[in-house]
């Protein structure tokens, strides 16, 4: 599957950048090319984790997006919004951000946009004619909480004195210390879809438009690819005992349940919770139980978004 977009100069979307290297976390040797507009498509395996950030031609600075795990749909306008170094050099100062040797933030940023519902699904020059596309009044809660955040004014300045969006939608944190964070905006007349950051000293996490804190639909979820975000691995039965493998990117409740090929239940687990990382889920199976086998997997972000995944095994012959 794909993930496409464009890379543009951060607060000036009529200047795309050719040549960046658009790169993956979780994925080292994924890689695609900007060409002369801007835009990449970018190859990666389905049901997998991914943090897409771009590696810049001299003059920008590296931005990560937000992290999704894939789940059967392409994923399009993953677009990078790229400040140069004058304007990155300006943020960080008009923010009083902590920077190393190297110049970045010696902690995280995350930046988002509470977006309107006016710009997904749409092209780039739509996406562009419809700027600004911040919903005002709009606040947002991080999971686990962390000091902040400082919105944007309408002149696209982060103002301290702001307690929530103006039209120009944008939030920032400023000093985040590594780890996973589950992002939620909310508002009294809109829903917004929440996000994942993950965080590592020196990154800038920006969930930007079209993704990110997006306005949802009347009845409309989250984007299953941005939610409860966990690599799930095959289901194992030896001696008895069923076995999963998880791969959780963010804190996650759950449960399994494993079910014969009647349907009946012969075994389950809660899972409260998972951690971030590496962690296997086992329990015994009910005696008796033979041949195939399905399990369900249902993990639930601390937004309350779910997913389900199945896997199947079989359970052999004893002798």
């Amino acid at each position: 599957m794909t993930i496409s977009g464009k890379a543009y100069v951060f607060n000036h979307m009529d200047t795309p950048i050719p040549g960046a290297t658009i790169r993956v976390r979780e994925l080292p040797d994924v890689t695609a090319t900007t060409d002369a507009n801007g835009d990449y498509v970018l190859t990666v395996p389905d049901d997998t984790t991914v943090t897409p950030y771009i590696d810049p031609p001299a003059g920008y600075n590296e931005i990560d997006l937000q992290t999704f795990h894939t789940r059967g749909e392409n994923l399009v306008n993953a677009n990078f919004q790229t400040p140069a170094d004058a304007e990155f050099l300006g943020l960080k100062l008009l923010l009083g951000v902590p920077a190393g040797p190297d110049g970045r933030p010696t902690d995280c940023a995350i930046v988002t946009t509470a977006s309107a519902r006016n710009v997904r699904d749409v092209d780039y020059q739509t996406f562009w004619d419809r700027t600004p596309h911040g919903v005002p009044g709009a606040t947002s809660i991080e999971f686990p909480e962390i000091p902040g955040p400082i919105y944007f004014n309408e002149h696209v300045i982060p103002d301290a004195t702001k307690t929530e969006t103006s039209e120009d939608g944008g939030i920032v944190w400023t000093e985040v210390p590594a780890g996973t964070y589950r992002i939620v905006t909310r508002s009294e007349t809109t829903r917004f879809a929440s996000f994942l950051a993950t965080c590592e000293p020196g990154r800038i996490v920006n969930a930007n438009p079209p993704w990110g804190a997006y306005e949802l639909s009347p009845g409309e979820s989250d984007i299953p690819a941005g939610v409860a975000v966990a690599n799930i691995g095959e289901a194992q039965v030896k001696k008895s005992t069923f076995s999963i493998d998880i791969n959780a990117g963010e804190a996650l409740n759950g449960k399994v349940v494993l079910k014969d090929r009647k349907g009946k239940a012969v075994g389950r687990r809660k899972m409260a919770p998972l951690e971030v990382g590496d962690q296997t889920i086992s329990f015994d199976v009910r005696d008796g139980t033979k041949g195939r086998v399905t399990a369900t997997v249902t993990t639930r972000d601390t937004a309350g978004n779910k997913i389900q995944v199945t896997r199947k095994t079989k359970i052999k012959k004893k002798g």
